[in-house]
């Protein structure tokens, strides 16, 4: 089968070539992809890569068509349209996975070959039915950013109806479906970026407050909400708006980071922390339970993913150099079998 695999240094390391598809064995799920979605981590997993290791199909993003079942399989049949869920082998969102980042927990895409490619042989665990109400490139996209948004929000967050959320560096895929959620949730939600069109876009997407990502941001916040600030601040930016971050939080309130884009060594002033009863919470991905109710929640509320760009399979490296540009407003996507 064709794939976009990870083998050597950098972004010069990935390729598109011939892979072997392995058999699909008790429990598993061949998976014909129509789609996938391109995220951060892709990037990183080239740039960390040893360059001894051995190949891997890069992907944590897809959406497909089942084409065959192995034993065991019995509530899943060929012809069945799903996704999949990159967490892997999480369950519940009462326990976190114990053990290190790809050792106790891992995520598709490496060292377990992922979804830049024509099939995938997957557990049946990992794999829901497609929402009806959204297209392949739009299924493939919702995966990752959403599961990963949603726990931020919710689980973590707290988010209640009402209350005020702010997403510094809006335009990935992962802040941009912060704030369609947010929004669905009845939060008002502010936004910053360097770029104009950016800012606009997310405007009409709903963002109630949309400003430039400039040294006082973290004031404007406080303004917007007659000096109380924001009740939660997604940060996946790291240290280029962390400062800021932490300004624009209300007392109480819940800083709650799971990227570090721009780099992730920050300052924190402990005493500012505690006399005003906030939190920073770290996250990642999320469980098999919140990844079923993020299906729920956006099909309850017809949320449909920002699709930015999308490019064939073949083209799967020059999509990676794309999204490494950060010009994207949305999901990048591989078309693959559509």
């Amino acid at each position: 089968m064709k794939a976009i695999v990870h083998q050597g240094e950098g972004l010069d390391g990935a390729s598109y070539r011939d892979m072997v598809l392995a058999d699909v064995g008790p429990g598993k799920v061949c998976v014909k992809l129509k789609a996938a979605a391109l995220n951060h981590r892709d990037i990183w997993t080239c740039m960390r890569a040893e360059p001894a290791a051995p190949p891997c199909v890069l992907g944590s993003d897809g959406a497909g068509i089942v084409e065959r079942v192995g034993l065991d399989v019995t509530d899943m049949s060929p012809g069945d349209e799903v996704v999949i869920n990159s967490s892997q082998d999480w369950e519940s969102r009462e326990e976190v996975p114990l053990g290190e980042y790809n050792v106790g927990y891992k995520i598709l895409g490496f060292p377990d070959h992922g979804t830049f490619a024509e099939y995938i042989i997957i557990g049946r665990h990992q794999l829901e039915p497609k929402p009806a109400f959204l297209d392949w490139r739009e299924a493939a996209a919702l995966c990752l950013v959403g599961i990963t948004t949603y726990r931020a929000l919710f689980t973590e967050g707290r988010l209640q109806t009402g209350q005020t959320v702010a997403i510094p560096g809006i335009g990935g895929g992962a802040a941009t479906q912060a704030l369609l959620f947010a929004k669905a949730a009845g939060a008002k939600v502010l936004v910053t970026s360097r770029d104009s069109t950016k800012l606009e876009t997310a405007r009409k997407l709903g963002a109630d407050l949309a400003v430039a990502s400039d040294d006082s941001w973290g004031q404007v916040v406080r303004d917007f909400t007659n000096g109380r600030g924001a009740d939660i601040v997604i940060e996946t930016i790291g240290e280029a708006t962390w400062k800021q971050s932490i300004a624009a939080l209300a007392n109480g309130g819940r800083l709650v980071v799971f990227g570090a884009t721009a780099g992730s060594l920050v300052e924190v002033d402990l005493a500012s922390l505690f006399l005003h009863w906030q939190s920073i919470i770290g996250t990642t991905m999320g469980s098999r339970d919140e990844f079923r109710e993020m299906l729920a929640f956006s099909e309850k509320h017809q949320i449909h993913p920002i699709i930015d760009r999308a490019f064939p399979l073949s083209e799967g490296v020059e999509a990676l150099r794309y999204l490494n540009t950060a010009r994207q407003m949305g999901n990048v996507v591989l078309d693959i079998n559509i």
